[in-house]
């Protein structure tokens, strides 16, 4: 008797059910930070809620990871010349 594991797509399914606000939120606050680095903050937390209600964690960890690299390289960008 084993459990096979559920395909990404399953996966993404269950989140929906179960987190819908946070899947959405990771993705689209993901790409808005391009445009708007502070969105990163709100991907940065989206996406690690998602790593408690998907079973592949790699998958949230991608969005705050994003996030908090978009926001950390505003940051950066902007207190950069004034650190160094």
């Amino acid at each position: 008797m084993s459990e096979s594991r559920p395909t990404l797509m399953e996966d993404l399914e269950r989140a929906g059910r179960e987190s819908m606000p946070h899947l959405l939120g990771a993705i689209v606050s993901a790409v808005v930070s391009l445009l708007v680095p502070l969105a990163g903050i709100v991907a940065a937390y989206s996406g690690y809620r998602l790593t408690t209600v998907m079973e592949r964690s790699w998958f949230g960890l991608l969005f705050a990871v994003f996030g908090v690299v978009s926001l950390v390289s505003w940051l950066v960008l902007i207190w950069g010349p004034h650190l160094f």
